[in-house]
């Protein structure tokens, strides 16, 4: 994907294996690495899904597709529940100044796209 200024972020994007995208900037010391960058997101037939990471990169610049959370819908999303919110597309999902990640709505329901490892577990 190459270097490109994506909302003033000013990074470097590289796609790598099923259609994952990372984020980073160039260092200029030679150090050997396995794996570079911030995983950003996916590339999606109908556009990029993003990672929680993504989302908070993101998240303060965009202007719009923010969807602002209470404190039940932040923990039902954390905990790895779908969400019933009238949008479409995919939508950064906010609450307070948390960015929780990224959600694809049908009009009905956003899903969840939050990693099992991720998900907060038990009582809360």
């Amino acid at each position: 994907m190459g270097r490109e200024e994506f909302l003033g972020l000013n990074l470097e994007f590289e796609e790598r294996g099923k259609r994952r995208v990372y984020a980073f900037k160039k260092c200029p010391l030679e150090v050997p690495t396995y794996h570079y960058g911030l995983y950003f997101g996916t590339l999606e037939e109908s556009g990029i899904r993003l990672s929680i990471e993504g989302s908070f990169l993101v998240g303060k610049l965009a202007k719009r597709n923010v969807v602002e959370l209470d404190d039940e819908m932040a923990k039902r999303w954390m905990s790895g529940g779908d969400l019933e919110l009238p949008v479409r597309g995919y939508v950064i999902l906010k609450w307070r100044n948390f960015f929780l990640g990224c959600g694809k709505g049908n009009g009905k329901v956003v899903k969840n796209y939050v990693p099992k490892e991720r998900r907060i577990r038990g009582d809360l």
